[in-house]
């Protein structure tokens, strides 16, 4: 995750775990409601970008915009993948385990981390 990737001949940025806006994509993808229906741009964008929802036309194109940039990311990483013939995203099996131990790692500390490797 902490590499850029390649797709379709474009160069992906790596995603960066220590980056709240990053951190926040992450924390709005693993929520449960999306767990079984999947989740879309317009969700994201109500999590993500609340103040935009009520905005005029070209702020929520921008927002729209930022989103599918960031569903991009996540997809070339292989985090999330497309439900094919609608507008939805699931997370994948690598998604689910990136989001629980990101999450995991962020609510423990040290001591908590080294008791449970050993």
């Amino acid at each position: 995750m902490a590499r850029p990737v390649t797709e379709a001949g474009r160069r992906l940025r790596a995603l960066r775990l220590s980056d709240p806006a990053d951190v926040a994509l992450l924390t709005a993808i693993s929520r449960g409601e999306f767990a079984v229906a999947g989740l879309r741009n317009r969700d994201l964008r109500a999590i993500l970008y609340p103040a935009a929802t009520d905005a005029p036309a070209d702020v929520l194109r921008r927002s729209s915009a930022r989103v599918s940039r960031q569903l991009r990311l996540l997809r070339a990483h292989g985090i999330l993948r497309k439900v094919p013939k609608t507008h939805r995203y699931v997370l994948t099996a690598k998604g689910r385990l990136l989001t629980s131990a990101l999450f995991a790692a962020r609510q423990s500390n040290v001591r908590e981390l080294l008791a449970t490797a050993a």
